[in-house]
C-alpha cells in the first residue's frame, strides 16, 4: 500500500507534558485525530494500545508483562497483523471523522502529516514500528520527580473524591493506587524511559527526536521551528508565536518549589541512571 505520510508517534511517560506538546504540533498543522480525550489523546489509538496491554495482562502502570510479550516474535507478528486490520473499517471514523473516512477509507491513506500521542506508545512502540517502519518518533522526557509528583497529586485528588461520596453512588475511581507512592512513580518513569530508549536505539537519527520538556519550555521557538521543518507541517511564524504564548514556563522543574519534593529528588537521583543521564546537574 502506498502511504502518503508515515505517522508521527509521540511517546513519553504519563504527566511528562506530552499533552501540551501534541497540542502545539496540532496548531502547527499535524492532524492528531477527530475524537480526542481531554489530554489530547486520539481515542482510537488509545483504545488500541489499551487492548494490546490487556492482551498481555498489563496496565499502563504495570507494563512488565507487555515487555515479556514483546520478546515473543510470533505474538508480536500477530499483533502487527491485528493492528493492520484496524487501520480501515468504519470504526476508524473515531480518528478520521466520517467525512474523511468516506473519502480515504483507511487511516494510512490520509494525505497530510498525521499522528497521535499516547504515553502507552512508550510500551507498545516496537509493535507500531513494525506496522509503520518509517514513522517519526518524538520522545518527550520530563524530570522523573515532577512526573511522580503529578501522578501522586492526581491520585490523591481522586482518592479524596471517592471517600467524600457515598459508595453506592460515587463514580470516582483511582487511576493507579500504585502511584500514590512517589518512589513507585519514579521507578515507573524509569521503566518507560528505558523502554523507549531501547527502541529508539534501533532507529536512524532521521526518524527520532528526544526532547526534554524543560528545555522545550526554555527554547520553544528553536524547537518548534525544527519540528515544523522536520515534520513538513508548513506553519508560519504567526502560528509558532501563537503556540509559544500559551506555554507555562512555571511547569519547568516544579518540584524545586517544594522542600519535601526537592529533598526527595536529592535522595532518588543517585539511584536513577535516567535522571543522571538527562539531568546530570539536577537542573540548569
Amino acid at each position: 500500500m502506498n502511504i502518503p505520510y508515515s505517522p508521527v508517534i509521540v511517546v513519553g511517560m504519563h504527566r511528562s507534558g506530552t499533552s501540551a506538546f501534541i497540542r502545539a504540533l496540532s496548531e502547527l498543522g499535524l492532524f492528531i485525530g477527530y475524537d480526542l480525550e481531554p489530554n489530547a489523546e486520539a481515542r482510537y489509538f488509545l483504545n488500541l494500545n489499551e487492548e494490546m496491554l490487556s492482551m498481555a495482562g498489563a496496565r499502563w502502570d504495570a507494563p512488565d508483562s507487555m515487555f515479556c510479550l514483546l520478546e515473543d516474535d510470533d505474538l508480536v507478528a500477530w499483533l502487527v497483523q491485528w493492528l493492520a486490520s484496524k487501520m480501515h473499517g468504519f470504526d476508524t471514523c473515531l480518528y478520521l471523522s466520517k467525512p474523511n473516512w468516506l473519502r480515504y477509507r483507511d487511516i494510512r491513506k490520509y494525505p497530510k502529516p498525521w499522528g497521535w500521542k499516547d504515553p502507552r506508545n512508550s510500551v507498545t512502540l516496537p509493535i507500531w514500528l513494525q506496522l509503520f517502519p518509517q514513522a517519526k518518533v518524538i520522545h518527550v522526557i520530563r524530570h522523573g520527580v515532577d512526573v511522580a509528583a503529578s501522578l501522586q497529586v492526581r491520585e490523591k485528588a481522586l482518592r479524596e473524591k471517592t471517600l467524600a461520596n457515598d459508595y453506592q453512588t460515587s463514580s470516582w475511581k483511582l487511576t493507579s493506587p500504585r502511584c500514590l507512592d512517589l518512589t513507585y512513580g519514579v521507578k515507573l518513569w524509569e521503566s518507560y524511559v528505558s523502554a523507549v530508549e531501547g527502541t529508539l536505539a534501533q532507529l536512524p537519527d532521521s526518524q527520532k527526536l528526544t526532547l526534554t520538556f524543560e528545555d522545550w519550555l526554555v527554547r520553544p521557538a528553536e524547537h518548534l521551528a525544527q519540528l515544523n521543518a522536520w515534520l513538513g507541517l508548513g506553519a508560519g511564524d504567526e502560528e509558532i508565536n501563537r503556540v509559544i504564548q500559551k506555554l507555562n514556563v512555571d511547569r519547568r522543574f516544579a518540584f524545586q518549589q517544594s522542600d519535601e519534593l526537592a529533598s526527595f529528588a536529592s535522595s532518588v537521583c543517585p539511584d536513577s541512571q535516567w535522571i543522571q543521564r538527562f539531568y546530570p546537574e539536577g537542573h540548569r
